[in-house]
């Protein structure tokens, strides 16, 4: 009986280890594919992120290639330009103001027929008086043409506005005062001498006539 026994917990002990072997087995097998599985599953999300920032990076590239340049927009005429439109820059002196001046090499400098100096001495001599006349003109009109300039727009800004403001009033009140009072001496006169001038100038006009008629009898 106890032999008996002793085989069955045997057989009982060998036909139960070859299970559990073969359970230990399957989970010892599943663990590394589900590892492996995982593994790639994290690369492929790894390379997903990797290659979306990639992208991310490639198309804010190619906007900024793509980027069309920026059209430069013309500021137009300055503000001096189009305030002087009007003027004339080859005549400035339209008016004849300062014809006294308007002195040339011929004007100053001339030789006789008769005495003529070396040709190429002249043409120095008129070269070097009237860019030396033109420069210099240049050169002091540039330092001192803007200072003047407000200074005497200062003037005739004040002059003008004197004479607007205080003396064109002035005469137009005078004016018409020595109107009302034409206007008064002319109605006196008419009244009061003109008559008297009228019957005098008949009268006398008479006395020629009748002189000449005597004179000519």
């Amino acid at each position: 009986m106890s032999d008996s026994k002793a085989g069955s917990k045997d057989n009982l002990n060998e036909s139960n280890m070859p299970l559990l072997s073969d359970d230990g087995a399957e989970k010892a097998g599943e663990t590394p594919e589900k590892e492996v599985v995982e593994m790639e599953l994290e690369e492929k999300k790894d390379d997903g992120t990797e290659k979306g920032k990639d992208d991310k990076k490639e198309k804010k590239k190619k906007e900024k290639k793509v980027k069309v340049p920026k059209e430069k927009v013309d500021p137009g005429p300055s503000c001096i330009t189009t305030l002087s439109d009007g003027l004339d820059m080859a005549a400035r002196d339209n008016r004849g103001i300062n014809t006294e001046i308007n002195l040339d090499f011929d004007d100053v400098l001339a030789e006789p027929s008769t005495v003529h100096g070396f040709d190429p001495i002249w043409r120095l001599s008129f070269v070097l008086f009237s860019q030396t006349k033109l420069w210099i003109y240049r050169i002091i009109s540039a330092i001192v043409a803007v200072p003047l300039s407000i200074i005497w727009a200062i003037i005739f800004s004040l002059l003008s506005v004197l004479y607007v403001w205080v003396l064109r009033p002035i005469i137009r009140i005078i004016e018409l005062f020595f109107a009302v009072f034409k206007r008064l001496w002319v109605s006196f006169l008419q009244a009061t001498l003109e008559p008297l001038c009228d019957a005098a100038g008949a009268l006398f006009g008479r006395v020629r006539v009748s002189n000449n008629l005597v004179q000519s009898a």
